[in-house]
């Protein structure tokens, strides 16, 4: 149990901004730091999937700049690697300002990597020194940081670290649940986390209100104004979780709001975050962190349903809602970090409190149905057999954004 509470603790990091580019600029914040010297040459070696990510999702405080470019020149002029993933946290003028002369310079070159796993690979090139630093298998895992021939001192755990470890078969049974986030909530540290995630991550829904001017205030509504907040590049910390800020929304908004509409206590929306928490790792451990298909809806989605059924004491119909929600939400693949992520989280929400809804009532659909199996882990099993091949259609949308 230990192993699986490090793997979720180390799944939730605080985030500025999207998740992609601020991998990015973190990366690069290396080269800026150890360069010591004007740049006369950028080289971004990146995998297609974080290109795509990074494409236009905003970046706190830069206003209409977007995209890995930006990320990398913001990332390389703040030289802070020390924020990691929150490094636009601290973006002023005089970044902007010295980003915005590099810019004009035209230094980079964007080699696009047909890879499976997360790459990021900044070689930053002055008069005298060349710096490389890489990124590999995590968004901060950095596996490789060179000052001219000499490697420089690495954080060895995080090399170690595997964010999508593969997860034990158990863990795939809703009636071990119960026992499982017992576990897990005896775990002081990782109890704080997702306590402040939850303040973050709420506090982010009630920023993102204003987005949103569609009637009703449901609660897929939420999530939609804080993740178009998060992509708009509004400067709002949020909770990722496995690897994902979208993901971290998705799968704890819902759950806490509806636990805090029926005040069942912050004990209870813990737990219930918790499970969601694990769902939405398990899911994403079979797909990436970065895949071809939305994270906030095959993952996080399917942990608000967790999430809930354990509010409601009800994961015994587990099953049976994930088929009618993978039902509706299968197919759905990822075409970036983007705006319109929010309609997919509004959906996400959506489907799966209506996924609940009809197996409360005692309607499931039929195992024989296309992809879908006789309990979570086979269905799961089926869908994960679709990503290699939505990954070979995913090139049209790199083409796509690469001729906008």
């Amino acid at each position: 149990m230990d192993s699986l509470k490090d793997i979720i603790l180390k799944s939730l990091e605080v985030t500025s901004g999207c998740t992609e580019p601020a991998a990015i600029a973190y990366c690069a914040s290396f080269a800026g730091k150890f360069l010591q010297e004007a740049p006369l040459n950028f080289t971004l070696a990146i995998d297609q999937r974080t290109y795509k990510n990074a494409f236009a999702a905003g970046i706190p405080g830069a206003g209409d700049r977007r995209g890995s470019e930006w990320a990398l020149l913001l990332g390389f002029v703040m030289a802070c690697p020390e924020n990691r993933l929150s490094i636009f946290a601290n973006l002023d003028s005089d970044a902007l300002s010295r980003a915005d002369q590099l810019h004009s310079a035209d230094l980079i070159t964007v080699k696009l990597i047909d890879t499976e796993g997360l790459l990021i690979h900044i070689t930053a090139t002055g008069k005298n020194n060349t710096v490389q630093a890489r990124i590999q298998g995590g968004h901060t895992r950095v596996d490789l940081l060179r000052l001219n021939e000499d490697d420089l001192p690495l954080d060895q755990e995080a090399i170690s670290q595997k964010t999508t470890a593969p997860f034990v078969d158990e863990l795939f049974v809703p009636e071990n649940w119960p026992k499982i986030i017992d576990e897990l909530y005896g775990d002081n540290e990782l109890q704080q986390t997702v306590r402040q995630g939850i303040a973050y991550n709420m506090a982010a829904a009630l920023h993102g209100k204003k987005y949103v001017h569609a009637d009703g205030a449901g609660l897929e509504n939420l999530v939609m104004g804080a993740i178009y907040a998060r992509m708009n590049g509004d400067p709002i910390p949020v909770m990722s979780c496995a690897g994902s800020g979208n993901k971290g929304l998705t799968c704890m908004v819902p759950v806490v709001s509806w636990a805090r509409e029926r005040t069942m206590g912050e004990e209870k929306e813990i737990r219930a975050v918790l499970m969601s928490v694990l769902l939405t790792n398990l899911i994403t451990s079979r797909f990436g962190e970065v895949s071809s298909v939305c994270g906030a809806q095959y993952a996080a989605g399917a942990g608000v349903i967790g999430g809930i059924l354990y509010l409601q004491d009800k994961l015994d119909l587990f099953d049976g809602a994930y088929n009618n929600f993978v039902s509706a939400i299968g197919g759905g693949f990822c075409d970036g970090a983007k705006g319109s992520c929010s309609m997919r989280g509004n959906v996400a929400v959506s489907a799966a409190f209506n996924a609940i809804n009809h197996a409360r009532a005692g309607f499931t659909v039929s195992s024989r149905d296309g992809f879908l199996g006789n309990n979570f882990r086979e269905t799961l099993d089926h869908l994960a057999r679709y990503n290699p091949l939505v990954a070979r259609f995913e090139l049209e949308t790199i083409k796509i954004l690469q001729n906008k």
